[in-house]
């Protein structure tokens, strides 16, 4: 495949699933249609009813139809052409999709799907809960609503408790699940304090080498130009600056322009820079170094000192703000540093370099930052839980068929086709049993291109059950080789082996495993929580680039606390522990 294509698939892939390993809800680029009209969701839902009656001829029994709510998820190709969710499953002749209609006939489930265009999600789910159009779906992404809004539907009775539909309908593989380990964790994060539950999220779960593994982000430099300046990966923030500066000083780029930079939104504390001062991933956090306290990056010792060193990096000018600027600074060949997955391969293709020069590869690594502080790394748990929610309203005649659904797609058979395909179609097997996907950002094959648009959680939870890290590292490795890496294809396999070996230094890249919250803690800090980070963004982002002086620190920091964040700590903490099992 060519360059081009590779290039546009991945942007593509990108705008479909966002963050796709860390199980993210959101679907990247909306479009501009307005909400599914009653006839498209007709025309919809009868393209979807004749895949499945075709199906259903060959099994026995009445197909139970589920109706599902969710978002149109879309993707733009190779030359700007776009597909939809709508496009894939009706018009696309998705192999995958047909898989699925047949898999789940045979355990007598049909879809009938409504999509709205993402950008109008939030203000149709409200107004359908606020009118009740809501109560005519049996299986609802109900992603634009708040915490306070779920626990308000539940209370009044307009969504169903699960636990006992699950006892009752489970043909064994979502019940059988919910007793493993990681089934439990997922139903513990899920649960209202009543101790039951009423809505599902997605879950990832991941291995490495037969044990417990876990996705990390990491900050990761040009190894090529490290190599055409004739240096190492840097072992010391001080080490970093210098060879910054010689990127710019040698003009690795070969632009004509001192533009070699540093590439981060430094309004936050997840830079992995930070990380390397000991410092948390957001403006609280959950400090595993300390048995599991909830605290602030604002009181941790080197702030100060990780601010002073962004500071220095900025007025040397090395780094630039990621912003809306990125995809095309990242095209001109500017970008020295960036913070990623550690295992990503989609940032490289996008890179457009002087003909004759080496491939571009970033690869991850920690540096020393300051005396005693071992460097932490990103990364989320062994059970990594989404941010999106599931209802079943609770006028739904149908939970069986929601129930029998979602133990398809948390089934061996299920994972497989949700997150891989078919083999042969949309992925291939080497011989060590490694599996490929193929990206074809042409949509001429309509499975590699948008296949990944069904599990996103537009749909349905994901359920990204055992995902192997080794074979990822390994898929890292043989990427750079055909590529082309001329020096350390296995950067990225080898930091992620490194940080597996070092689980103590991990800090959570997000709080999506704190607990489900009371409804007191939502009273406590819903007013709170955006002036706060909204002030925390700001005061970050102008210390570092000096429009602020460090020496009204004090003034600072009791702003800080006068805008809730001891309060915000405190119903964290209640979460955390709950979530853990130590309350």
């Amino acid at each position: 495949m060519g360059m081009k294509k590779v290039l546009a698939a991945l942007l593509s892939l990108t705008l479909v699933i966002g963050a796709a390993g860390c199980g993210q809800a959101q679907t990247g680029a909306s479009g501009t249609e307005a909400p599914a009209s009653t006839a498209a969701a007709s025309k919809a839902g009868t393209a979807e009813e004749e895949v499945g009656s075709e199906a259903a001829q060959s099994s026995d029994g009445e197909l139970i139809t589920v109706k599902i709510l969710g978002i149109n998820g879309k993707a733009t190709g190779d030359g700007g052409q776009t597909m939809t969710m709508k496009d894939w499953y009706t018009d696309g002749k998705s192999q995958r999709w047909q898989k699925v209609v047949d898999d789940l006939a045979a355990r007598g489930v049909q879809l009938e799907l409504e999509l709205i265009e993402q950008d109008q999600y939030t203000t149709t789910i409200q107004t359908m809960v606020a009118s009740g159009e809501f109560s005519n779906y049996d299986f609802v992404n109900v992603s634009g609503l708040d915490e306070k809004t779920l626990i308000s539907l539940m209370r009044q009775g307009q969504i169903q408790r699960l636990d006992d539909a699950i006892e009752q309908y489970s043909a064994g593989e979502l019940k059988e699940f919910m007793e493993t380990e990681a089934g439990q964790y997922w139903r513990n994060h899920m649960k209202y304090e009543d101790g039951n539950l009423y809505w599902f999220k997605p879950i990832s779960t991941y291995t490495y080498e037969g044990g417990p593994g876990n996705s990390a982000l990491a900050a990761s430099i040009r190894q090529d130009w490290l190599d055409a300046i004739g240096a190492e990966i840097p072992q010391t923030t001080e080490e970093l600056f210098d060879v910054l500066t010689q990127f710019q000083e040698q003009d690795v780029n070969q632009s004509g322009s001192v533009d070699e930079v540093m590439w981060l939104n430094y309004s936050n504390f997840n830079t992995d820079v930070a990380q390397w001062f000991g410092l948390g991933a957001d403006v609280t956090f959950v400090n595993l170094q300390d048995n599991n306290t909830v605290t602030s990056p604002w009181y941790q010792e080197n702030v100060k000192d990780y601010i002073a060193y962004m500071n220095r990096l900025y007025k040397a000018g090395l780094l630039r703000m990621n912003d809306s600027q990125t995809s095309s600074y990242m095209m001109e060949n500017r970008v020295a540093f960036i913070s990623d997955w550690a295992t990503q391969t989609w940032q490289e293709p996008t890179v457009v370099v002087p003909e004759g020069a080496e491939y571009p590869w970033y690869v991850p690594f920690r540096a020393e930052a300051a005396e005693g502080q071992t460097p932490l790394w990103r990364g989320g748990n062994q059970y990594m839980m989404g941010s999106s929610y599931f209802v079943v309203p609770a006028e739904s005649q149908n939970i069986e068929g929601v129930i029998k659904m979602l133990d398809y797609f948390c089934s061996d058979e299920g994972v497989e086709v949700t997150e891989w395909g078919i083999e042969g179609v949309n992925y291939m097997k080497d011989e060590e049993g490694n599996m490929t996907q193929d990206i074809d950002s042409t949509f001429e094959n309509v499975d590699a291109a948008v296949g990944c648009a069904f599990w996103a959680n537009n749909l349905i939870p994901r359920f990204e059950l055992g995902r192997d890290l080794a074979q990822a590292m390994s898929r890292t490795t043989n990427f750079g080789i055909d590529h082309g890496v001329a020096n350390n294809p296995t950067g990225k396999a080898d930091f992620c082996a490194e940080v597996m070996e070092n689980q103590g230094d991990r800090t959570p890249h997000d709080k999506g495993d704190l607990a489900f919250p009371t409804l007191e803690e939502i009273s406590a800090t819903s007013d709170l929580t955006t002036d706060l980070t909204t002030y925390s963004q700001e005061l970050l982002s102008k210390l570092i680039t000096g429009e602020r002086s460090m020496d009204d620190w004090d003034t600072y920091i009791q702003d800080l606390k006068d805008l809730g964040l001891d309060e915000i700590i405190a119903a964290e903490q209640a979460r955390a522990d709950r979530a853990m099992g130590t309350e």
